[in-house]
């Protein structure tokens, strides 16, 4: 009889270490590098991470989005990703724009918009020789450029918003990403 409550009692004590192991909260690491953010989450054995900025139209709640990404997908081909929102009211019709130091500007098509704003993903890896070397351009003026200028055409107005932003730390924080994937 003593054995069987003993062994009892290991298997319910054993038990709530199993449940208490799979209650962990991920484990969020986050770096600053200038205007930019350096964040992974780490659950169980996926570790996901993420170079970003938010960049605000002062005294207003505009806001764009910019994420810089990279994983395997599902052939194990590593991706990168470069995804940019904007708020909703986009005219679709115009390309969203990048212009870097005064530079030449890119055109780059809108990929969607969803209840979050406007999405433009720009990728490597994904099989499309197009894309690719729209991203390269993109991704090396982020890496070499100082001031990225978006520019989009809202849909009820003529005069398209154009919003600045500074791309120090962007390749500090790139680096640190790229280092651990």
């Amino acid at each position: 009889m003593n054995k069987i409550l003993f062994i009892t009692i290991v298997i319910f004590f054993y038990s709530k270490l199993v449940i208490a192991e799979e209650k962990v909260p991920p484990k969020v690491t986050t770096q600053q590098y200038d205007n930019w953010t350096y964040q992974c989450v780490e659950s169980g054995k996926n570790k996901n991470c993420e170079v970003s900025q938010t960049i605000r139209i002062q005294n207003t709640n505009i806001n764009f989005s910019v994420t810089y990404t990279k994983f395997l997908n599902e052939k194990k081909n590593k991706i990168s990703l470069i995804t940019i929102i904007s708020p909703l009211g986009i005219d679709l019709n115009k390309s969203l724009s990048l212009g870097f130091d005064k530079q030449e500007k890119i055109d780059i098509p809108w990929s969607s918009c969803e209840q979050i704003g406007c999405l433009v993903f720009l990728s490597k890896g994904s099989g499309n020789s197009k894309m690719d070397e729209i991203y390269e351009k993109v991704y090396k003026n982020f890496i070499s450029g100082n001031q990225l200028e978006i520019e989009v055409l809202g849909y009820a107005s003529k005069q398209p918003l154009v919003i600045q932003s500074n791309l120090k730390g962007f390749k500090q924080a790139t680096d640190k990403l790229n280092s651990e994937n």
